[in-house]
């Protein structure tokens, strides 16, 4: 039998959907591109008109004097730490408090707590800054690295809970159940019944966790000083009144890709698995 024919409008409509998501795509990727290739551009490559794309010599002395520079190594280990730190801690403390919020979905003040949380998120972080740099300037705690941790913890708390919550509700509470009939204790029932099932909805939150840590701005710009700064708070120092310093700002932003975009790939087997697994409820 011969294979039935595709009508012609579905093959024209999929070559339309191609299209349309190619140029997406390219929209999408064209500012990652003129940051990679201005960041291995010399300054009068980068200021050439019409702009050159392809046709010029890289070079990476931007590169260079970046890790000459022994503020960008220093800022770039704050931003590791403090990002690594509050993602931990925001998975333990989020992780706790999604775990009682889908094992009792019904108690007194649930409502308001929810949407407290989503207020707390949705809130206008400058409204919260001012009198935390008060606080933390009062307590001696500003420009340190731990109130800054715990700061991005809080910050990203909400986001975690209200994401945990929808992977824990998806793990059937007779799994615990049989495990505790058959004598697991706490530890052994996160450990080897929970997280094991839990573990894509974890990679999935804690990417995301990371990536608003790592690109986070307001707090430490205002909160922190030359000891704690972070990698957002030193790109912007290229821009002054005066100057915009393009080669070194690029070669900058092109490392601060590398480090979110090498950990979404090799996660993105678990990124897609927990994030269909949290948005399906049996």
């Amino acid at each position: 039998m011969s294979r039935r024919r595709r009508p012609f409008g579905v093959i024209v409509g999929r070559a339309v959907s191609y299209v349309l998501l190619i140029v997406a795509v390219l929209v999408a990727l064209f500012p990652v591109f003129w940051t990679l290739s201005t960041s291995v551009k010399n300054r009068v490559d980068t200021f050439a008109n019409p702009p050159q794309f392809f046709d010029f010599v890289p070079t990476w002395k931007n590169y260079q004097n970046l890790f000459d520079d022994a503020q960008f190594v220093t800022v770039l280990r704050n931003t590791l730490i403090m990002t690594i730190s509050s993602t931990i801690l925001c998975l333990l403390v989020g992780g706790l408090s999604a775990y009682a919020l889908a094992r009792r979905p019904r108690f007194p003040g649930r409502r308001p707590l929810e949407v407290g949380l989503v207020l707390v998120r949705a809130m206008p972080g400058i409204v919260l800054l001012v009198p935390l740099f008060n606080l933390l300037s009062d307590l001696g705690l500003y420009d340190n690295r731990l109130a800054l941790i715990a700061l991005y913890a809080a910050t990203n708390l909400p986001f975690a809970i209200w994401l945990l919550t929808s992977f824990f509700e998806h793990v059937p509470y007779e799994l615990e159940e049989s495990a505790q009939v058959e004598g697991a204790n706490g530890w052994q029932l996160a450990t080897r019944v929970l997280l094991p099932l839990l573990g894509p909805g974890l990679s999935a939150t804690a990417i995301f966790i990371a990536l608003l840590s790592w690109n986070e701005f307001l707090i430490p710009v205002i909160l922190a000083g030359e000891s704690s700064k972070t990698l957002p708070v030193f790109i912007s120092g290229f821009i002054s009144n005066r100057t915009l310093d393009w080669g070194p700002m690029a070669a900058a932003s092109s490392l601060a890709i590398i480090p979110i975009a090498f950990l979404t790939v090799v996660a993105q087997r678990w990124l897609v698995s927990g994030l269909s697994s949290g948005a399906v409820k049996e």
